[in-house]
């Protein structure tokens, strides 16, 4: 064997030589491996989407094209549909959500539970569009100790001439608590179903004719300053016909009450509905309450606020079932807010 020193040396020579070779070779293929791999990541998640939430329909709701009530809605969704989850962040309180005929919109995020055990992190609660006053707690029911100040006794001077108090004939001490324009200096937070729920006698359409018992049944009530959150879901100015007796049978449409179907919940009937009135005597003082104003609440998942006097008309007792749920009803009304881009807005500051 040579011992020549040189040969040696070009031995070591091509042999580092062929070991860096080798390691550039070996990070080449790791790197091409690395960035297959990658790619492979990235088309599996394309190809294998992550698993949305879920959440089941808590009442009646709409299915929108977008979040807000600006456009018609798309379909009417019902419990105990189930809808998925597109995006867990809310926008304007509204959910992106895909239905069960996988058509995708907007539903309203207080008609909507996200079930437990969908799999994915649970999105954040959207805003509640009913909340307590900042006055305190919404009461469940009516108290019989609370304040009912006798009505003002007004006259209205209207197109048709003047309708005193009492308006014409007809039941008398009901008209003259329809007539009233008092504002209540505060108001009782309660509950829809307070109102609606709130027991009556059976008894005859004139108070003339009830007995002294049937009378103070509802002079426990009767006359309380009350506030009230619910949905609009018909709005029926009483002008044409013959009109009524509480307005000398005026028919002119600023001279007549609007009756108003006001339900506790989202996308119920009007059969059920608490009716509200606005009446002509407190629209003189409040020029922006028209039908058109409104009109956006009208079948909407944005409730109203709706502040008044609670009064029982025994004349509709015929209307029950079909137009009303009861004989109580908010009348008059004396400030009505709607919510609006997550906020209670007054009706009247509205352009």
């Amino acid at each position: 064997m040579s011992s020549n020193p040189v040969a040696r040396q070009d031995r070591g020579s091509v042999l580092g030589s062929a070991l860096k070779a080798s390691a550039r070779w070996t990070a080449a293929w790791m790197r091409r491996g690395l960035i297959a791999w990658s790619i492979g990541v990235v088309l599996l998640g394309a190809a294998w989407p992550a698993l949305a939430d879920e959440a089941a329909l808590t009442r009646n709701a709409n299915l929108r094209r977008d979040p807000s009530t600006a456009r018609p809605p798309i379909r009417r969704l019902v419990p105990p549909d189930e809808v998925e989850i597109i995006d867990p962040t809310p926008t304007n309180g509204y959910y992106h959500v895909r239905d069960e005929d996988n058509e995708e919109g907007w539903v309203w995020g207080g008609s909507i539970r996200i079930l437990p055990d969908a799999p994915g992190p649970t999105p954040s609660p959207a805003p509640s569009p009913i909340s307590p006053s900042p006055a305190g707690p919404v009461a469940s029911t009516i108290s019989s100790q609370w304040q009912k100040p006798a009505p003002n006794q007004t006259h209205f001077d209207g197109a048709d001439g003047m309708c005193g108090p009492t308006g014409d004939g007809g039941d008398t001490a009901t008209n003259l608590r329809k007539n009233r324009t008092d504002v209540p200096s505060a108001y009782h937070d309660v509950t829809w179903d307070a109102v609606a729920t709130l027991a009556y006698p059976v008894a005859p359409k004139a108070r003339a004719d009830w007995t002294p018992a049937q009378l103070a049944q509802i002079a426990a009530y009767e006359g309380v300053a009350l506030r009230v959150v619910g949905y609009v879901v018909a709005i029926k100015p009483q002008a044409g016909g013959s009109g009524e007796s509480t307005n000398c049978h005026f028919s002119n449409e600023s001279e007549v009450d609007w009756h108003i179907a006001f339900v506790g919940q989202a996308g119920e009937g009007e059969k059920a509905s608490v009716v509200i009135e606005t009446t002509p005597r407190v629209r003189q003082s409040h020029p922006r309450w028209t039908p058109q104003a409104l009109h956006p609440w009208l079948n909407s998942d944005n409730p109203v606020r709706i502040s008044g006097w609670l009064m029982l008309d025994p004349e509709h007792r015929n209307h029950l079932g079909k137009y009303r749920g009861t004989l109580w009803e908010i009348h008059p009304i004396t400030k009505i807010e709607v919510f609006k881009d997550n906020r209670w807005v007054d009706l009247d500051t509205l352009p």
